[in-house]
């Protein structure tokens, strides 16, 4: 998601497209980024609760993503519902109609509308695919991540973590959605402080810090707790942004049948596998599998075509979304 932005929009545009259901949403995220730590070290670099400020204001989540979440968040929901909020927005409808006709479904039967393509792939799919379109933009240049590389990791990320909800059991529902999210804050302290995640990824190298230990020690918070700040604020539901926030915690392991954790552990599997999550210069050593790679989500992912089938797919995803 281009978080950016080309200047102030008009009150009037920020309003229209700021969360409806929650006024208080920016309190809640700014409260919360307080409460990760209260200073930063350094009073010339960001505090957490101004950059929520900053981001919100240039960028907010954009309508239609507010719609569909509300709509999956219902106890009541229709096809009808999901395909008329998806073709309000004729980007969103280019988007998703690629998708389904292209390698990451490799469906036999060509979708032609979004109302096929929901009854023929499922809400759930659909939702969470069209969820996570509306955060992937056009590329812009950036400092310290490849665009196309940090996308490329999310989304297998997201796959991977769906595969393991699905073999575990629990949070199938989010588990896709929490995998696109849960970098977020890392592409925005890019586009947003570049110079700073520079210093970062520098200082980590220098005294052989792990990232998240070298953005704790600097800032004071970590691009894990930006995301986790930004989520609460688009009103994502608390147990996704946590798994935002929780995926790198320095402070506790997350519980091991937390959204969190699943998280965490396709993004240790796409990392030993070698993928990079974007980042030119990664001072963390590359981690290595563990133990709980092995069976059953081994034999799940092989069910699924194993890596290859996952990066074929994820690659097809962001050919959809950035085509």
């Amino acid at each position: 998601m281009n978080l950016t932005g080309n200047g102030n929009p008009s009150r009037d545009a920020r309003d229209d497209l700021a969360p409806r259901d929650d006024p208080f949403a920016l309190a809640r995220a700014r409260l919360a980024a307080r409460l990760v730590r209260e200073h930063s070290p350094r009073p010339d670099l960001p505090q957490l609760d101004e950059l929520i400020a900053e981001v919100a204001e240039l960028q907010p989540l954009p309508a239609v993503a507010t719609k569909i979440l509300q709509l999956g968040e219902a106890h009541q929901f229709s096809a009808h519902e999901l395909a008329t909020i998806i073709a309000s927005d004729q980007v969103l409808t280019a988007r998703l109609l690629r998708l389904a006709n292209s390698a990451y479904y490799g469906s036999s039967r060509r979708i032609g509308t979004v109302r096929d393509a929901v009854v023929l792939l499922g809400f759930r799919t659909v939702h969470q695919v069209a969820l996570a379109s509306c955060l992937v933009d056009n590329p812009r240049p950036l400092a310290n991540l490849e665009y196309n590389d940090f996308w490329q990791f999310s989304i297998a990320t997201a796959l991977l973590a769906e595969i393991l909800a699905r073999t575990e059991g629990h949070h199938q529902d989010e588990a896709f959605t929490a995998g696109v999210l849960h970098n977020i804050g890392l592409l925005t302290l890019d586009q947003h402080r570049p110079h700073v995640l520079t210093e970062v990824i520098t200082r980590a190298r220098q005294q052989q810090e792990t990232l998240h230990q070298s953005e704790r020690g600097l800032l004071g918070f970590t691009d894990a707790d930006l995301g986790g700040a930004l989520a609460l604020h688009w009103n994502f539901p608390d147990a996704l942004a946590e798994s935002v926030r929780g995926h790198a915690s320095l402070d506790a392991p997350p519980a091991a049948d937390s959204l969190s954790a699943i998280v965490m552990r396709a993004r240790i599997f796409a990392r030993s596998y070698g993928l990079s999550d974007g980042l030119r210069e990664r001072p963390d050593p590359r981690p290595t599998t563990e133990d709980w790679t092995t069976a059953p989500f081994s034999s799940s992912l092989a069910r699924e075509g194993g890596m290859d089938r996952i990066l074929e797919r994820a690659d097809a995803f962001i050919a959809a979304a950035l085509g």
